[in-house]
């Protein structure tokens, strides 16, 4: 959804239909938030038991974390400081610091090739304050369904705080901040803790199959009453926006835990579909840097041509990235991975 943001004109169809890179972004902080938010509520509970000291859970949060993140994203930047990409090389500080965002925020910077790290630099200040509020809420709030109503309603205020900055801050304020995009992060943490709250972590089968049958057509109808260009960029409703996708998303995420019964559930498991998502990661850090060198290497050529070039050039990059550098520090993880681990993520 991000990639056919980027690759396609932004003032051309499909982006005058749709803003898919908004809604790809939410959906992605969702599924962070929901993952991340697994691993630290099993790791509180291991801790409860006597098996971990908080210590050792951080250390083992945070190791993997930086062997999941770290080694492509400062190889890319290493490769972009060298070739000198445009608005690389002059913000390397920021991007070396996972604080692009407030650059972009505050001080109106303009990274160009880089300009997409704005989503890491949100991810890395979450897994620097979200295992504090998990072992806060852990110690004020003792039942999941307890955890779960704190978490949606923050969540829910957030959304509220977001909807409230409109016309007193700016776009990029509010799209970049992570204080304006905790609404997504939180509503996945209350999906994990919904879940850690179910008898074997899913749905009973007949609430799944109930599930199966409402996700996708709720999700369309979301998605189709949010997305549009006219509803993102309207004052209230474009940012409002972000909380109903990230209800929809929700229910999908959902619909996976009951087993995937629907039809975007059983597309999601798709061989295509489960390459792309191994290969994600790089293919998001690398598409844009491919973009800019495309569109300066074959201005003239035709849309087409250069879409091919943008897409094949992009996912060999990812592939080559995934197979010979991030499977290599991806085996590292099990080393830290003990009791703690909710998935390969």
């Amino acid at each position: 959804m991000v990639l056919l943001t980027h690759f396609f004109p932004y003032k051309q169809p499909p982006n005058t239909w749709v803003h898919l890179g908004k809604t790809g972004v939410t959906i992605f902080f969702i599924i962070s938030g929901y993952l991340i938010s697994l691993i630290l509520f099993r790791a509180k509970e291991h801790m409860q038991e006597g098996r971990l000291t908080l210590g050792e859970a951080l250390r083992r949060f945070y190791i993997r974390r930086v062997l999941r993140i770290a080694p492509i994203y400062y190889a890319s930047i290493a490769a972009a400081f060298v070739i000198g990409a445009p608005g690389a090389r002059e913000r390397i500080w920021w991007l070396v610091t996972y604080t692009s965002n407030f650059g972009q925020v505050f001080f109106d910077l303009d990274f160009k090739t880089a300009g997409h790290f704005w989503s890491l630099a949100v991810e890395e200040q979450f897994y620097l304050l979200w295992p504090l509020v998990i072992v806060v809420l852990g110690r004020t709030v003792k039942s999941p369904a307890g955890r779960t109503k704190v978490l949606l309603a923050g969540a829910a205020a957030i959304a509220v705080y977001r909807a409230t900055r409109v016309g007193i801050y700016t776009d990029e304020r509010i799209n970049f901040g992570l204080d304006t995009r905790m609404d997504s992060l939180m509503t996945g943490a209350a999906l994990a803790c919904f879940v850690q709250s179910l008898p074997g972590g899913r749905l009973p089968d007949v609430a799944g199959k109930w599930l199966g049958r409402v996700v996708a057509p709720l999700m369309l109808a979301a998605l189709f009453a949010v997305i549009n260009t006219v509803t993102w960029y309207s004052p209230w409703m474009g940012w409002i926006g972000y909380a109903l996708v990230a209800g929809a998303a929700a229910l999908v995420v959902l619909d996976l835990v009951a087993g995937g019964h629907s039809w975007l559930g059983r597309l999601l498991a798709a061989r295509p579909m489960v390459f792309g998502g191994r290969i994600s990661y790089g293919l998001y850090l690398y598409h844009l840097p491919v973009y800019y060198a495309v569109e300066n290497l074959m201005p003239a050529a035709p849309l087409t041509l250069r879409l091919a070039v943008k897409v094949t050039v992009s996912l060999l990059l990812a592939a080559a990235s995934f197979h010979w550098i991030e499977q290599r520090f991806l085996k590292l993880k099990s080393r830290f991975e003990g009791k703690t681990s909710a998935a390969s993520s």
